[in-house]
């Protein structure tokens, strides 16, 4: 029986490793065409809440071009004091 469970053990695992290969096929993009310099991280612990976006320094600058990271398009753009801020969804 303890064969049985190694044998399930190591295929499951194989499975699990085999699924983290990631596909060459696809190239991602950055979404700005400037170096990339975050200034809020996913999941960073706020006074209130947990961060839910990336967001990116433009050093004060408006008016760039955002790209999809592969194709896609923009479903909406929100700009509002609370919730998201200025979001591009």
């Amino acid at each position: 029986m303890s064969i049985f469970l190694c044998i399930c053990f190591l295929f499951l695992g194989l499975g699990n490793v085999y699924a983290q290969i990631p596909d060459i096929e696809k190239e991602m993009h950055p979404p700005l065409k400037i170096p990339l310099v975050l200034s809020g991280s996913f999941g960073e612990l706020r006074s209130t809440h947990f961060h839910a976006g990336v967001d990116f320094k433009t050093n004060g600058r408006c008016g760039y071009r955002i790209y999809s990271s592969e194709e896609g398009y923009v479903v909406r753009i929100v700009v509002s004091p609370v919730g998201y801020g200025k979001a591009v969804y």
